[in-house]
Formats: structure tokens, sequence, C-alpha cells
């Protein structure tokens, strides 16, 4: 009763927690690496015969490599750890065998009993979990996530320690006395009350794992925050062995002995960490345009260059100075009509179109091309600048256009920025539906009014 309150409990946390959570398009990174950590129930699950069984509660630490394979889907592996925690309890448990006195000869019986008997297991594995995922974008900074697979463990530490109670050995001669001796250490009659060791258990085994979760991502940054639940079940029974208990010289802990038949590791909690996002770059379309220009500095005269000249010389030079100033003036003039004229075509072309009231960019590589090779002419062009126009349908109010239009339009400044335009020359402007690049006579024509235009200046 108590596992299934813990797990209602988190279930519950994790649907309140869902509204508030999410990341942002998963095409715009090559890969990701995610480092967790998390914390909750972490149980050696067994049912001990004639003892009772308390879960306990452990944490994991992982590292992981996550690439996206579309919009929607990541598969990702990594390496971690995990610590897991249980307790058994015999309040008075009775164990017994036949024996031979050997000293005498004599059969006897030879007893066990545990009394207030505790023992508390500990078990630390290294994992390698291998998981696919699903991401839902709610808007451009938030996404849910929900991820299911595999994780293989190793367990690299396992042991096991008595806490409280005492262990006593009898032996019972019926055929002579029918007495019972005890505390006879000579005789391996004695009284102990610590024990502590390594269990045997299988050194390789599997667990299905399930997260749910969410990223929030920054503006500026390739960084997310990562925020969620965590749920793992081993069908890997971990009871190697079964032996005694204890066998008059060892005791070799409950997970190690005969009281079980089967040892299952059991996780449930929550965990938090950082995703670093590794930008994706992408091939050119067979579409070129490209925006780099010829970068050549023709103003080389300097104040201190005319007095190597002669008088006579120097007119001709101010004159070759004021032509080659000319001439770069008009080079950048042409530049800057070409870009625009690339930029018109694709405003046309290019499609950066939204659902009915979503401000996601719907990312493909010829947008991503265009990203790129605008920013590139931007960071190599000073003195020019990029206004991003954010339009919508005729549905809604306009003033919720106008804002619907401005989420828009700051969507695709962020992508820009992300690919490294520099933040003060990107602005975003939103003109709500005032604009419709055709009539909002059906939904065919207000999905294209759905848009975002960008102006080089």
């Amino acid at each position: 009763m108590r596992d299934m309150r813990i797990y209602k409990g988190l279930i519950l946390l994790m649907l309140m927690a869902c509204p508030f959570m999410g990341q942002a398009q998963l095409t715009m990174y090559d890969f990701y690496l995610d480092v967790t950590a998390g914390g909750g129930l972490h149980a050696i699950q067994y049912s001990p015969e004639g003892g009772d069984h308390t879960p306990g509660f452990g944490s994991e630490l992982k590292l992981a490599y996550r690439r996206p394979i579309n919009e929607r889907w990541c598969v990702s592996g990594g390496l971690g750890f995990s610590w897991y925690n249980g307790r058994s309890f015999y309040e008075d448990l009775r164990l017994s065998r036949a024996a031979v006195d050997a000293q005498n000869g004599e059969p006897y019986e030879y007893r066990v009993i545990f009394t207030n008997w505790k023992e508390k297991q500990h078990i630390a594995n290294l994992e390698i979990p291998l998981m696919a995922s699903y991401h839902y974008p709610i808007n451009p900074k938030w996404n849910l996530s929900a991820a299911a697979g595999l994780k293989l463990f190793f367990p690299i530490s396992n042991n096991f320690k008595i806490t409280d109670g005492t262990l006593q050995t009898k032996g019972y001669f019926e055929h002579l006395t029918n007495i019972e001796y005890e505390n006879l250490p000579q005789h391996g009659f004695f009284t102990k009350d610590d024990c502590e060791g390594k269990a045997t258990l299988r050194k390789v085994g599997a667990a299905a794992a399930v997260d749910l979760g969410a990223y929030r991502s920054f503006k500026h940054s390739d960084m997310s925050l990562y925020m969620g639940l965590y749920f793992g079940y081993g069908f890997t029974n971990l009871a190697k062995e079964h032996s005694t208990l204890f066998d008059g010289t060892d005791y070799v802990g409950v997970v190690s002995s005969d009281r079980i038949d089967k040892a299952h590791l059991i996780s449930a909690g929550i965990k938090a960490g950082i995703s670093f996002g590794f930008p994706r770059i992408y091939p050119l379309p067979e579409i070129q345009h490209e925006l780099a220009m010829e970068d050549e500095n023709f103003a080389f005269i300097l104040a201190g260059e005319i007095e190597k000249f002669e008088d006579s010389e120097v007119e001709d030079v101010l004159r070759i100075a004021r032509e080659l100033a000319a001439a770069e003036e008009a080079r950048k003039a042409r530049e800057l009509a070409e870009v625009k004229e690339v930029v018109k075509w694709l405003n046309k072309n290019v499609k950066v179109e939204f659902k009915l009231g979503e401000a996601v960019v719907q990312m493909n590589d010829e947008i991503q091309s265009y990203i790129n090779d605008l920013t590139h002419y931007i960071k190599t062009t000073p003195g020019r600048n990029v206004i991003i126009w954010g339009h919508t349908c005729n549905l809604g109010t306009e003033a919720k256009n106008i804002e619907l239009g401005m989420q828009r339009s700051e969507a695709m400044r962020k992508l820009l920025i992300q690919a490294g335009c520099p933040i003060n020359r990107v602005m975003a402007r939103s003109k709500g539906s005032s604009e419709p690049l055709v009539p909002n006579t059906c939904e065919a024509n207000r999905r294209q009014n759905r848009r975002i235009e960008i102006v080089v200046k």
C-alpha cells in the first residue's frame, strides 16, 4: 500500500506540472548532450519468506547523447550511475537442520534463531540507457518530452549490513538429554549482533525505462533546463544463488539466500538537469543564394601618406581616393540591392508559415540554409540590419493578431540570433492581419497569410 501511495503521488505531481513544462525545435541542432540527476524510490524489490521487506530510496546521475531523427523524435544513449536500497526484517525467524557432533558423533538439531533482525542492502549500478523520445513543442521556449526504452545495468557495488537484532545458534540433543545447548562457542553455539558483506548478484541486468518531462530553452543560448519524472522496472532477476541464510559460519545476506526467489530493481522519482544543444550545419540546397560578398577595403589612403607625394601629385591622389570611395559606395549599393532581391525572392518562394494560433517555425533545410546565409551576410556587413514582420490571418481580434504576429516574428528573430546574427541588428515587428498576402476567403488562403517576412536595410 505504501508503494502504491508513492506511485500515485508521483503521477499526480507529473499531471500538475505538465502545464508549466516544455523546448525549441529539435532540428535546429545536430545533437544534444543531457546531464541529469534525480532521486526518489529506488527499491530492491523482493518478498522474504518469513519476514518483511521495506523499499528504499536512492538516486541517479546520467550523461546522455541525444540525436534528432526528425521534427519530433530523438534517439539517445549514454552512461549513468544509480543507487538502490532495501531493508528486510525478521522478528522471530527460526531455522534448523540435522547435524552430527564432531567430538562424540552424536546427532543433534542445529538451530539458528534471528530476533528483531534488520538487514539493509545497497546496490550501486553502472547503467547504459538506450531510449527513444518524442517532443511536443508548446511554444518557442517550451516543449514536453516522453521517452521510453531499455537500460542495461552492471552492479559495481552490492553490500549488506545488519543494523539491529541478534543471531543465536543452539544445539538440541534429543537422543541424549533433550537439552538445548547455547553460548558454547567451542561447539559452534554463539550469539552475534552484527554482520556485513557482499551479496552475490548477476553481473548484468536489463530494465524498462520511461521518462516524462519538459525542456525550457533560454534566449540567445544553446542551453535548456530539463525537469521531469522517471520510472524503471528491472525484469532481470538479480538473485543468482540461493544459499542458506546462515550455514553456521557465514551469513550470506537475504538477497543471496534461499529466503527469496526473485529480486528486482524498481525506480520512480523526480529529476532535473541541463541540455546542451550543438547547432546543425545544413548543406546549401540546389538553389544557390550566396550572400557573402568580397570584403575589400578600398579606402586605403591615410592622411599620413599624403606627405610622401609632391604637391603636383596630391590632387591626383585625392581624385583617385574619391573615385575609389565612390566605387566602394556603388559596390555596397549593388550588394544591398542584390541582397534585397534575394530576400524578396525567398519571402515569396521559401515559405515560413504557421499553424492557426501558433508561433512555432516549422523548420526545414531550405529555411535553415536561408537563416545561415542571411546571418553570414549580416555578420560580415557592418551597418546592415534585419527587420522581421509577423503576419496573421483575419481570424480573431486585431489586438490578438498584433500580439500573435509579434510572437511569430520573435520566433524567427530567436533562430537568427541562435545562428549567430548580432542581437542588436535583428528587430521583430508585427502587422497583425493588416497586410494579407491573399484574400482571407478560405482556409488555404488564410494559411498563406499566417507568415513572416524579412526586410534587410
